[in-house]
């Protein structure tokens, strides 16, 4: 059975969630706190792979601005908190068919209900009841007459096929030292943590039990047999976990120490230990990488639960890769995509860029806390889910903003390195004086390098840098202007701007703020400035201009021309660079040009 619609209703901060569809992997997105932990638990709750925990409570669970009100009219009629759409694939049709005969279910559509009430409600067109039927339209249709026949014949036929909900989060991760006895009273009283029971799921892929590691005296081949059963999960780690491939998980079980704190005091102590087996050197499983636990229990989780239920399973993760480097979540995601997306459906909630896939943006869907302006004031919808990734909220789609931006950034070579600059004439000064050092034998600006002009770059060079493959892909020509904090007085910054690929245009020409037309220099673009604007010999920049040592050429013009406005057109950074265009033999004998050219060519030389 696939699951195609969901709807959350009367369950802790959800009023109604609104119908929303189910993709092959369905990104849940949202705001800290709004409620995409709540509409995963609510689903975990129709078929949880823990039985216990399949029940919704009344007063833990229902909003409880209206828990009163509800529990004094819920006798005859109790609250849905859940409603699901179905389809009954090919295959589970067929097996019905083979028991039932041809026939039995006229459609394939079948809507399930939970909520404060005991069981399932389901709604579908049987073959013996023709008057009943299931929307599929909307979630909210109730199933009409003989419901209760209805929920008999499913649970009893069609129950089986429901997919069992693998639910998993940062509470689930398994824990490095456990205390035997202590984990045993808790199994008695019925009071198992989440961890707890990861724990008990590697005991049982190794074939053993809890009861039994307590009253072994043959440890030494459980150990054994533990480490052969959790080889397999390490070499799945290894195999998509990319920051740390060279480990393995080794086991101890040792008497308490009674200058251990409680429980580890007394009885057995079963400890989990990673080991480098490069330097053979280990680590408690819980002095690792917060990535490498998560990953770990997982996967003695996921492994568990498909050995005692097969392969018919829906996977919800709840903030996977919370504690994981960027990197490491993107390992996650494509493990999410390879290994879990080709045989379940899986549904996760997160709040990262980086566990968003901006190839699949049609399967994210937004969650937010929505209230309207009444009369009365604001309203407090409660937690709505978009059935697109759309919301008018920017907290909410700045994950997703982040990370279309970032796939927009590692895509904009295709195969050519670039150069971002600042201003379109800055292409123009690059191209021309690169032509003129290649005249002469010199070093000149690669033919692989194309030139993109992108605006304001002080912090989008620093973005570009690092999120780029490396410097030798990208470069930004970085000019700082006085808003700007001072670079070249901050090493650590300058170390990193240099190292990915952003060059402060500082570094090759006098003012902090320099900009392209630095490299020109106080003496020759002047001189490129009067030939442009044809300034009569007396108002010729480069007898008149003083550009003192710490502006910018291009600010002093541009001051002068604002004070001093000729009678020609108004200054435009934009002319000097034509003017180059026009090939004037002139330009090749600017003042200052041989000292422009030297400039320009440490840049490219850099630039490599």
């Amino acid at each position: 059975m696939k699951l195609r619609r969901l709807q959350v209703k009367n369950f802790r901060c959800i009023e109604d969630s609104t119908e929303f569809t189910i993709c092959p992997v369905t990104c849940l997105v949202g705001k800290n706190g709004a409620g995409k932990t709540s509409l995963l638990e609510a689903l975990y709750k129709l078929n949880p792979d823990v039985e216990a925990l399949g029940n919704f409570d009344v007063l833990m669970e229902y909003p409880r601005a209206r828990r009163r009100d509800y529990q004094g009219r819920a006798q005859g009629q109790p609250d849905d908190a859940l409603i699901t759409a179905w389809e009954i694939e090919d295959k589970d049709l067929a097996a019905l068919e083979s028991t039932l005969g041809a026939g039995a279910l006229k459609s394939k559509a079948v809507i399930i209900r939970k909520g404060y009430y005991p069981g399932r409600r389901w709604a579908g067109a049987v073959g013996s009841d023709p008057g009943s039927s299931a929307s599929s339209d909307s979630l909210l249709a109730p199933s009409e007459g003989g419901a209760r026949a209805e929920d008999d014949f499913f649970e009893t036929h069609a129950a089986r096929l429901l997919p069992k909900l693998l639910y998993f989060s940062e509470w689930h991760i398994m824990e490095g030292r456990i205390a035997i006895d202590a984990l045993l009273q808790r199994k008695q009283r019925a009071e198992l943590t989440g961890p707890d029971r990861v724990f008990l799921a590697l005991l049982e892929l190794s074939g053993t039990s809890i009861e039994r590691l307590a009253s072994t005296e043959r440890s030494e081949e459980l150990i054994a047999d533990l480490e052969y059963a959790a080889r397999p999960i390490t070499e799945e780690i290894a195999r998509y976990w990319s920051q740390e491939r060279d480990v393995r998980v080794s086991f101890l079980l040792y008497p308490g120490r009674p200058q251990d704190p409680a429980p580890f005091d007394r009885g057995l102590v079963f400890e989990t230990r990673i080991v480098n087996t490069k330097t053979n050197l280990s680590l408690n499983f819980e002095e690792r990488s917060t990535g490498f636990i998560w990953f770990f229990s997982f996967l003695v989780w996921y492994s568990d639960v498909r050995r005692r239920y097969g392969e018919n399973l829906i996977i919800l993760l709840d903030d996977p890769g919370l504690g994981l480097h960027a990197k490491a979540q993107w390992d996650l995601l494509r493990y999410m995509h390879e290994r879990l997306a080709p045989h379940y459906q899986v549904l996760y909630a997160t709040h990262s860029p980086f566990m968003i896939d901006p190839d699949r943006i049609p399967w994210v869907r937004t969650v937010e806390e929505v209230s309207q302006e009444t009369p009365e004031g604001r309203l407090s919808l409660g937690t709505k889910v978009g059935d697109e990734a759309l919301s008018t909220d920017h907290d909410t789609l700045l994950p997703l903003q982040a990370s279309v931006g970032y796939r927009i950034v590692q895509d904009l070579d295709g195969g050519r390195r670039l150069l971002l600059v600042e201003k379109p004439s800055d292409v123009i000064y690059l191209q021309w004086f690169a032509a003129r050092l290649r005249e002469r034998g010199r070093t000149g600006l690669g033919s692989d390098w194309t030139i993109v002009p992108c605006g304001d770059l002080t912090r989008l060079a620093t973005l570009v840098g690092l999120l780029a493959r490396g410097p030798s892909r990208f470069a930004a020509l970085l000019s700082l202007s006085h808003e700007h904090p001072d670079v070249a007085g901050q090493p650590y910054l300058a170390r990193m701007l240099n190292g990915s690929g952003a060059f402060p245009l500082h570094k090759y020409a006098e003012p902090v703020e320099a900009t392209v037309e630095d490299l020109l220099g106080p003496v020759a673009y002047p001189a490129l400035v009067d030939l442009c604007y044809g300034l009569p010999r007396k108002l010729r920049l480069s007898r008149t201009l003083q550009v003192d040592s710490g502006t910018a050429v291009l600010e002093a013009v541009s001051n002068h021309f604002a004070a001093h406005p000729p009678d020609r057109m108004p200054f435009h950074p934009l002319a000097p660079a034509e003017y180059l265009l026009t090939g004037s033999r002139k330009l090749r004998k600017l003042p200052g040009i041989e000292e422009a050219l030297a400039r320009f060519e440490r840049l490219f030389t850099d630039l490599g």
